[in-house]
């Protein structure tokens, strides 16, 4: 009778212990639950920010067509400015090499611009050293001074080539602009402010003074003193005296 309530004793324990045990599988499956759900909804709007954000950064094909345009319209601008870079820094190039040539040409021309004049004046010096030799070969005075007289009139010509006239000064009226005055003179030949003598010509170049003309000019006839009979009387006295 005993065994038989121990037995019982333990069935009951057994049963109450797989009570419990299915109670706390039940309660771990119900705690399990919730945490799956919540992972679930997690993973869920994970997927939905993701979705968002990549259709975010996705752009619409009127946004592709934009940016494209504005794209081509930036490299056309560039390649434009780096044309237009180009052509200016040629131009300086072009505008520097024109002022080194221009400027070379400039000295060259200074450099020999009397070429032609010494070219004529060499010839001059030629007839100057035969006049020179013939007047140690011969003592005649006539023929030197014609040799000069030749010389000269080459130089003349030489001068008339180059358009250089000579100021006529003798007996013309005065001119501060083609003479230079360094005496002035009484004289009852020649009239008031006229040139009386030449003491050195002068010379234009084309309507240019290169030299004046140095001369003498007449102050007119000489001023005589009014006096009276008186004065003369006087004169004449102290004269005797």
């Amino acid at each position: 009778m005993s065994e038989t309530i121990e037995v019982q004793i333990e069935a009951e324990a057994e049963g109450t212990t797989s009570e419990d045990g299915e109670k706390d599988a039940q309660a771990d499956s119900a705690d399990e639950a919730p945490a799956s759900e919540a992972e679930a909804s997690e993973d869920a709007s994970e997927s939905v920010d993701e979705a968002e954000s990549e259709s975010e950064a996705a752009p619409s094909a009127e946004e592709f067509a934009r940016m494209k345009e504005e794209l081509d319209s930036a490299q056309a601008k560039n390649a434009e400015f780096e044309d237009r870079s180009d052509r200016m820094l040629r131009t300086i190039a072009d505008y520097e090499n024109s002022k080194k040539r221009a400027e070379r040409e400039k000295t060259e021309f200074f450099k020999y611009a009397v070429e032609g004049v010494v070219k004529d004046l060499i010839l001059v010096m030629d007839s100057i050293e035969r006049g020179i030799e013939s007047a140690k070969e011969s003592k005649d005075f006539d023929s030197l001074n014609e040799g000069i007289q030749l010389i000269h009139k080459q130089l003349g010509e030489l001068l008339k080539k180059r358009d250089v006239t000579v100021i006529e000064a003798q007996g013309e009226p005065f001119d501060p602009n083609l003479h230079e005055a360094v005496m002035h003179i009484d004289s009852e030949d020649v009239e008031e402010n006229a040139v009386i003598e030449e003491f050195q010509r002068g010379y234009l170049l084309h309507d240019r003074v290169i030299r004046p003309s140095m001369v003498s000019v007449s102050r007119g006839k000489p001023q005589t003193e009014n006096t009276s009979p008186d004065d003369e009387g006087e004169k004449e006295e102290e004269s005797n005296e």
